[in-house]
């Protein structure tokens, strides 16, 4: 998924490689970064790194430079609208790629990028700075930087697995309805199959600041030595038997999801059959237990389908503080569930191109203010 050198939305007629003085006010390039720190458009900020070759060298694809950037869905586009989906989504169909939504704006950006999807191997997973999908005629697995356009091409896990996450440098692969763990780093391709020695399958597996935590099906939290030589150490921590949180999985639909909020573990479910409404627990090291939250503190967590994505804010423009966004593959959209009033409001990604209504959109979170050099 290799977008082009000047970043996802650069105009066609801009001077990519020319002088500074091709017209208008000069300015000096060491103010440059001052200026892209407060942009909120990705489209402004490629501009201005187009400028000259003194502004694309003073605009590295950084993280503190892309601070202020609001969220973004990375949807499916056609040139042809009058292919139904399940066409689309087809192997090797050249009419599917996949496009930058930019959600406060309700505008599809001009990057675009492509990604094996197919209907049999529909995994598409994100961090909010990487993309990671399967090859469906290799098994391997893609994992992309949006933005650098960086690649890891990973071969294919030994065992079968129904889900990957994205978490800390590593990819997780659960073996499917077995208690192993299938891991490889982004950085070394890779896999290895640990094993905890238990006998519940893990349900998740989550790398909140810099430890690595698992979630059983009853949501009890256990917390694992990262992978080594093919072994894991693991230790019950809790959290299994509160009434609170049983009464809760009692409404959970869809599932529980590991996350993070601050450096701390979060239990995020999925409540309701009809109105999305999410209800979060922090993890209380003290206690032991999951601690049911009305607050983050000001920050915001994306989830994706069935995972965790990140956790955003304060403070950061085009979302809502103490609000949950989650996708919604099956309509085209997000929804926005706020955790103080318990709000809910859907809203749908409309843009030219869209496939038609019928079959699940394959869409994730792309967050510009979580990118950073891996």
């Amino acid at each position: 998924m290799a977008a082009h050198d000047g970043g996802p939305d650069l105009p066609a007629n801009a001077p990519v490689d020319g002088d500074a003085d091709a017209g208008g006010p000069y300015i000096p390039a060491e103010l440059i970064p001052d200026i892209a720190k407060h942009l909120t458009s990705l489209h402004d900020f490629f501009a201005l790194r187009a400028g000259c070759r003194a502004y694309r060298a003073a605009l590295p694809k950084c993280r503190a430079l892309l601070a202020l950037q609001p969220p973004h869905l990375l949807v499916p586009h056609t040139a042809d609208p009058s292919l139904p989906l399940f066409k689309l989504l087809e192997p090797g169909c050249a009419a599917f790629s996949l496009a930058l939504f930019h959600t406060p704006d309700r505008r599809l950006l001009r990057f675009r990028a492509r990604l094996p999807f197919s209907r049999d191997v529909g995994v598409l997973t994100s961090d909010g700075a990487r993309v990671a999908a399967v090859d469906g005629a290799t098994g391997e697995i893609l994992v992309n930087d949006i933005f650098s356009g960086a690649q890891a091409r990973l071969p294919k896990p030994p065992l079968a697995y129904s889900r990957l996450i994205l978490s800390g440098g590593y990819v997780f692969a659960p073996a499917m309805d077995r208690t192993e763990i299938q891991y490889c780093s982004l950085w070394y391709a890779h896999w290895g199959v640990a094993s905890y020695g238990g006998y519940s399958e893990i349900h998740d597996w989550r790398i909140v600041n810099g430890a690595l935590y698992g979630l059983l099906p009853s949501c009890g939290l256990v917390m694992a030595s990262l992978p080594k030589d093919n072994t894991m150490e693991l230790w019950m921590l809790g959290g299994e038997f509160d009434e609170d949180l049983e009464e809760t999985l009692k409404e959970t639909v869809g599932g529980s999801v590991l996350g993070e909020c601050g450096g701390q573990p979060l239990l995020i479910c999925k409540v309701g059959r009809i109105d999305r409404e999410y209800k979060v627990f922090l993890w209380d090291a003290n206690e032991c237990k999951w601690v049911r939250t009305m607050s983050l503190g000001g920050r915001t967590l994306f989830i994706g389908y069935d995972d965790f994505v990140a956790c955003l804010g304060p403070d950061v423009p085009g979302i809502r503080p103490d609000c949950v966004y989650g996708s919604l593959p099956w309509s085209g959209g997000w929804s926005e569930y706020s955790l103080v009033d318990g709000t809910c409001k859907c809203f749908t990604a409309q843009y030219p191109g869209e496939p038609g209504v019928g079959f699940g959109r394959p869409q994730v979170w792309v967050l510009p203010s979580l990118f950073c050099n891996y």
